[in-house]
């Protein structure tokens, strides 16, 4: 049972990485890249990386909620501080899933202050993670 919640906490994390270091990626990596570009190219390119990027942000929700699921039921008794730090933290956590899948989607001209909104999100969401250590 040990090594079963040490793989999904292990899962967890690394779906968490994938979701908002791709959308640091994209954001301030590869938005400021293609904007040399010409406009319909730019347009193209970056619809190309949000439909190449979907499966990839859709599978890591599934596996970050249903291994956040397991962590929480397989997990020790919580304190009310404990609650109160995790409600936020889903609450930023649903933010990111929400905006990201909006931000995936074909021609978005709000596609950077959204992925801008999804990496200060997750941020927050490591550093909340971090504070439930020790709660």
């Amino acid at each position: 049972m040990e090594l079963l919640r040490i793989l999904m906490m292990a899962l967890h994390i690394l779906c968490a990485a994938i979701l908002v270091g791709g959308a640091l990626a994209w954001r301030f990596g590869s938005t400021p890249g293609i904007q040399l570009l010409e406009a319909e190219t730019r347009r193209k390119v970056d619809n190309a990386i949000a439909a190449a990027w979907r499966p990839a942000v859709l599978t890591a929700i599934v596996a970050i909620l249903l291994t956040g699921i397991f962590n929480l039921v397989t997990g020790g008794p919580r304190t009310p501080r404990f609650h109160m730090v995790f409600g936020i933290k889903m609450l930023l956590a649903l933010h990111v899933f929400a905006v990201t899948v909006l931000a995936t989607r074909a021609d978005n001209p709000r596609r950077a202050r959204q992925l801008t909104g999804v990496v200060i999100s997750g941020v927050v969401i490591v550093i909340l993670s971090v504070v439930l250590r020790w709660v």
